[in-house]
């Protein structure tokens, strides 16, 4: 963990070709808080951990600084593998699975920490510990609060830091061109649990800082307080996202999901607090209701429109068409890259939140190399270096269009499944409208 904190010439190239993954990836990367971020002081973020390896991407390019992560012991045993992630700023952290003995290594680790911290730089750790997959959090672990106390002994209770709460939020954890909100919020300073330390013991400073950090946290993110009813909200967030909206006088949907989400979620609580029955009975018709939608291969987004008429059927058409040129030339040149990409590993891979780090991992790797490749085919037609150029460089926003595209095709194609359905007068179907307005006539009174 010697000088981790230094920024290496493979933490430079790593980043900026990172970056540009990451803004393909995603399609509206929102920052909030930035002057919550003190400059030229010792600061440790705090985010919460949803989805992987792209939490720590979203913390490195939502702002300016570069801070040292902190992450599980167990993947540095390769001597090659260690050296590369302290290049990258990653240093080890032991816990109790890595074995006992493993835990005297935290000293050292600890050590380097308060360095770091002293000369000004920063770290990160997520207080949760391990990624969560959902829109809640779990209690916070020990390690930052016994980092800050190490340093505080270690400099005789001098050393001020400031802990920056960070909310990562997602529209989506694993699909293409999700959008992703980043906020900071005001820094808690360390000092003023140091008196608590001294008098009572870490211990009761510790639990202290602890629900500090977890209730400024909190406030950044969407969170699910009950895990058991978590269908219900996430029913509630896709059913009356726009009528949320609405109420709250925002326009743009994407760019406030989070504060949209949030007023959501304080709404059901208030309206199910100390009301089990009726809180397990709305879950169980918003689990049914996923179930169905599943079944009939509808999204929402598709049931809040409706069924397609012959006008916007039209409109919809002239615009597919007047994208079809760039969209088959992105699809044809990114297809392949873009399904080796998401969806071969998947049945292999347990936890959901790793096909988004898989993704991004595979990406990284594969569409470089295929650019490269694709100006050497281009320039065995056209005989231009320059034009070839030209025309991989043109693929990649030719393949947004075809990807852009190929969603407006398929939103078309679900709504003419609504037309059929309801021609047909589809059992399923029509159960589903049944639910679906039960749950929206809850949702409608729990947010008046």
């Amino acid at each position: 963990m010697r000088n981790v904190e230094k920024t290496s010439l493979i933490y430079v190239i790593l980043k900026f070709c990172t970056s540009i993954v990451h803004r393909l990836t995603h399609k509206h990367f929102t920052i909030n808080g930035l002057e919550n971020i003190p400059e030229g002081e010792p600061i440790i973020f705090a985010p919460n951990h949803q989805n992987a390896l792209l939490d720590p991407l979203a913390l490195v390019f939502a702002g300016s600084s570069e801070p040292v992560f902190l992450a599980r012991a167990d993947i540095f045993k390769n001597k090659f593998i260690a050296r590369f992630l302290n290049a990258i700023k990653i240093a080890p952290v032991y816990r109790i699975r890595d074995g006992k003995q493993s835990l005297e290594k935290n000293k050292g680790v600890f050590e380097s920490s308060v360095r770091i911290l002293q000369n000004n730089h920063s770290l990160c750790l997520f207080p949760e510990g391990k990624h969560v997959g959902m829109k809640s959090m779990d209690p916070h672990k020990k390690a930052i609060p016994r980092i800050v106390f190490i340093a505080a002994e270690l400099t005789n209770f001098d050393l001020d830091i400031n802990i920056v709460p960070v909310g990562i939020n997602y529209s989506h954890y694993y699909k293409f061109r999700r959008n992703v909100t980043v906020n900071f919020g005001k820094p808690l300073k360390t000092k003023q649990y140091y008196e608590t330390y001294k008098a009572e013991g870490e211990t009761k400073a510790a639990n202290a800082m602890r629900k500090d950090i977890f209730d400024a946290v909190r406030k950044l993110v969407v969170h699910v307080p009950n895990k058991e009813y978590y269908n219900l909200y996430e029913q509630a967030f896709e059913i009356m996202r726009p009528e949320a909206a609405k109420r709250l006088g925002i326009k743009r949907m994407y760019k406030y999901f989070v504060q949209i989400e949030r007023f959501i979620t304080s709404k059901i609580d208030a309206s199910i607090a100390d009301k089990p029955e009726l809180a397990a009975n709305y879950t169980e018709k918003a689990t049914k209701y996923q179930k169905l939608k599943d079944r009939l291969n509808l999204r929402e987004r598709d049931l809040l429109k409706g069924s397609i008429g012959v006008l916007e059927t039209i409109k919809v058409f002239f615009i597919i068409l007047l994208l079809l040129p760039f969209g088959l030339y992105g699809a044809l040149a990114n297809g392949w890259v873009y399904y080796i990409t998401r969806y071969p590993y998947r049945k292999a891979i347990k936890d959901k939140q790793f096909w988004s780090t898989f993704s991004f991992g595979l990406s990284f790797l594969v569409y470089p190399i295929w650019l490269l490749a694709l100006i050497f085919i281009i320039t065995a037609f056209v005989h231009n270096w320059l034009l070839a150029i030209g025309l991989a460089l043109l693929s990649i926003p030719s393949g947004i269009i075809a990807w852009e595209t190929g969603q407006l095709f398929m939103r078309t194609i679900h709504r003419f499944r609504i037309n059929f359905y309801k021609k047909r007068e589809n059992k399923a179907f029509t159960e589903l409208i049944g639910i679906r307005n039960e749950l929206y006539n809850f949702f409608e009174n729990c947010i008046d």
